[in-house]
C-alpha cells in the first residue's frame, strides 16, 4: 500500500514551479494595477 502513496520527485518539483508561477502572476497583476494608477496620476497632472 505504501507504494501507491509515493508521488515521486517530479510531482514535488512541478508543484513548487506552479506555486512560484501563481505567486509571480499575482505580483505582476498588483504591479500592473499600481502602474496604471501612477500613470493616470501623472497624466491628470498636466
Amino acid at each position: 500500500m505504501t507504494q501507491l502513496l509515493y508521488i515521486g520527485p517530479g510531482m514535488g518539483a512541478g508543484t513548487l514551479i506552479l506555486i512560484f508561477a501563481i505567486a509571480a502572476l499575482v505580483l505582476f497583476a498588483f504591479g500592473y494595477i499600481i502602474w496604471l494608477k501612477v500613470k493616470s496620476l501623472f497624466k491628470n497632472k498636466k
